[in-house]
C-alpha cells in the first residue's frame, strides 16, 4: 500500500466509525461550531481546504466525537500523514507534483513551484555547464576536459538529504526531552481545554472510559468543566480527581515539577477556591 492509500484510508475508517454510530456531520458541527466544509474536508484528507493554524483543533474535536478507542493513535496519523503531504521527502517529490498538477488548474501553482524547484534547477545547471562546454570547445583548439556534470548532481542531492536527516533528528529530540509528562483518565464526560508551552491550544469532550496522554517541554494550562471527571497522573505519579463533581477548574498549570496553580469554582454555590499547591 503507497502513502495515497495510507492517506485516503484513514479518514475513510473514520468516516465508516461516524456512520457506523450514526453521527451527523451536521450534529458535530451544532456542537462544536466547525463548519461542515471543514469536516467534510476533514474525512476526505483534503487539508489545503482547512486553514493551517487551525487543522489540528478541528481534527481532534471530530475525533472525540467519535469516542474512538486510541484516539493519540490517530492523531499521530494525521500528523504523519499532514508531515507528508507538506514536507514531503525527496522520494516523493515528482509523485507530489504530479498529484497537484492533477487536481489543480493552472498548472503553475505555488506548490508546484515549491516542489518543483529543486529539479528545475538542477536542470538550469546541467544546461548552463553544457553550454559553457560547448563554448569552450568553440574557442580552444584544445580538448576540454569533461566536467563530472553527474558528481555535482550527486552533491545537490546529498545536501538536500542531510537537511531532510537534520531536521527529522531535531525533531525527534524535540519529543524526546518533554518533561512534561500528563495521563488523564475520564470517569465522567468532560470538557477540556490545554495550552501546551504556551502556543498550541487543543480542545476535547471525553467520555467515560476515554484516554490521553500530553507532553510539553515547559507548562501544560487547563481549563476543565467537571472537575471530578477526570483522574490525573502527572510526572508518574497519581493525583487522582483534583476536584469535586460540578466543580470548573478555571486555571490549573503544571510544570515538571507538578502542580503549581490551580483556580476552581463551584457554579451553583457563586464560591471561588483559590489553591497554589507544591510542587511535588
Amino acid at each position: 500500500m503507497d502513502q495515497n492509500e495510507e492517506y485516503v484510508n484513514l479518514f475513510e475508517h473514520l468516516k465508516k466509525i461516524r456512520l457506523d454510530k450514526n453521527i451527523s456531520l451536521k450534529t458535530i458541527a451544532q456542537d462544536s461550531r466547525i463548519q461542515i466544509s471543514y469536516l467534510e474536508a476533514i474525512e476526505s484528507g483534503e487539508f489545503e481546504k482547512i486553514p493551517e493554524v487551525y487543522d489540528k483543533l478541528f481534527f481532534q474535536t471530530y475525533i472525540s466525537y467519535l469516542n474512538v478507542d486510541e484516539p493519540d493513535k490517530y492523531f499521530a496519523e494525521f500528523k504523519a500523514l499532514k508531515k507528508e503531504i507538506y514536507y514531503p521527502s525527496p522520494t516523493t517529490t515528482i509523485q507530489r507534483i504530479k498529484t497537484r498538477n492533477e487536481k489543480s488548474n493552472p498548472l503553475f501553482n505555488l506548490r508546484t513551484l515549491f516542489f518543483g524547484g529543486p529539479i528545475i534547477l538542477i536542470m538550469v545547471i546541467i544546461g548552463f555547464l553544457a553550454w559553457n562546454s560547448k563554448l569552450a570547445s568553440d574557442i580552444s583548439p584544445e580538448k576540454v576536459r569533461e566536467l563530472p556534470v553527474r558528481k555535482i548532481v550527486e552533491d545537490i542531492e546529498a545536501k538536500e538529504k542531510a537537511k531532510s536527516d537534520s531536521v527529522l533528528k531535531a525533531e525527534k529530540e524535540l519529543k524526546v526531552a518533554g518533561l512534561v509528562n500528563i495521563a488523564i483518565s475520564a470517569i465522567d464526560k468532560t470538557w477540556l481545554r490545554f495550552i501546551k508551552d504556551n502556543k498550541d491550544t487543543v480542545e476535547y469532550t471525553l467520555y467515560a472510559g476515554n484516554k490521553i496522554n500530553i507532553k510539553a517541554d515547559s507548562s501544560v494550562q487547563f481549563l476543565i468543566g467537571n472537575a471530578g471527571g477526570l483522574e490525573f497522573e502527572i510526572n508518574g505519579v497519581d493525583k487522582g480527581r483534583l476536584g469535586k463533581k460540578g466543580e470548573v477548574i478555571s486555571y490549573l498549570k503544571i510544570t515538571p515539577s507538578g502542580i503549581t496553580a490551580m483556580l476552581t469554582k463551584v457554579i451553583n454555590n457563586e464560591k471561588v477556591q483559590n489553591d497554589t499547591t507544591d510542587s511535588n
